[in-house]
């Protein structure tokens, strides 16, 4: 499949980038929507969001950031440049339930784990080893980082991350924006907008969302 990279300045591309090769998809270009130092050397050729070329409007594009609220502004910053549909990547050594269900523009990279029954909302990102357990829910714009378990039933909403290591338990549900820190474990349900940290984790501050960005419309 011929598809476009908007928003190349993030180095987690090169991921996406290794999962898309796996798929054999061509990449036709990137586009850089804002300045950055980080230039993928493998990506060519690179353009402005002022120079998109006419015919790329036409693929879908892929969304190569992990953070959950800057994937949504990213979206949106996409749209307004003419893009209308956006490609879900699924990196081949991914684990993925045959009754999984996966929205538009999501992210699944390296030796991941989607349990039976789980739902992915819009644009959702899954890092390298995230499992994922049966009957999970994680809402659009969701992430998580390496290594992130989420035991079966578990609920994530709209904008919230999962920190590298983390463990949530069964029938947990972590609130939209709300924030996992790395290696803590979760044993009891997180409100919206709340950073929780330890073991057992507990409520530390409260939180616009991952880098201080918040998904609207939660």
């Amino acid at each position: 499949m011929d598809c476009i990279l908007y928003g190349v300045g993030s180095p987690f591309v090169e991921n996406v980038i290794e999962a898309m090769r796996r798929l054999d998809w061509t990449i036709v270009g990137g586009v850089e929507n804002v300045e950055s130092d980080y230039r993928p050397a493998e990506l060519n050729p690179i353009v402005s969001a002022e120079a998109i070329p006419a015919e790329w409007l036409r693929l879908p594009a892929v969304l190569p950031l992990v953070t959950p609220g800057h994937r949504w502004t990213l979206e949106r910053d996409a749209v307004a440049h003419g893009f209308a549909t956006f490609a879900s990547v699924i990196d081949p050594t991914a684990h993925v339930a045959s009754n999984a269900r996966i929205g538009d523009g999501t992210v699944v990279v390296t030796a991941v784990s989607i349990g039976s029954g789980v739902t992915l909302g819009r644009s959702v990102c899954l890092n390298s080893g995230t499992i994922v357990g049966h009957h999970s829910t994680l809402g659009d714009y969701a992430a998580t980082g390496p290594g992130a378990i989420l035991c079966g039933y578990v609920s994530v909403g709209r904008g919230a991350f999962i920190g590298a290591g983390a463990i949530v338990n069964p029938r947990v549900s972590i609130g939209a924006n709300a924030l996992v820190a790395s290696g803590s474990v979760v044993r009891r349900d997180v409100p919206e907008h709340t950073l929780v940290a330890g073991n057992p984790a507990i409520a530390v501050t409260e939180t616009a969302g991952y880098n201080d960005v918040s998904v609207p419309g939660a």
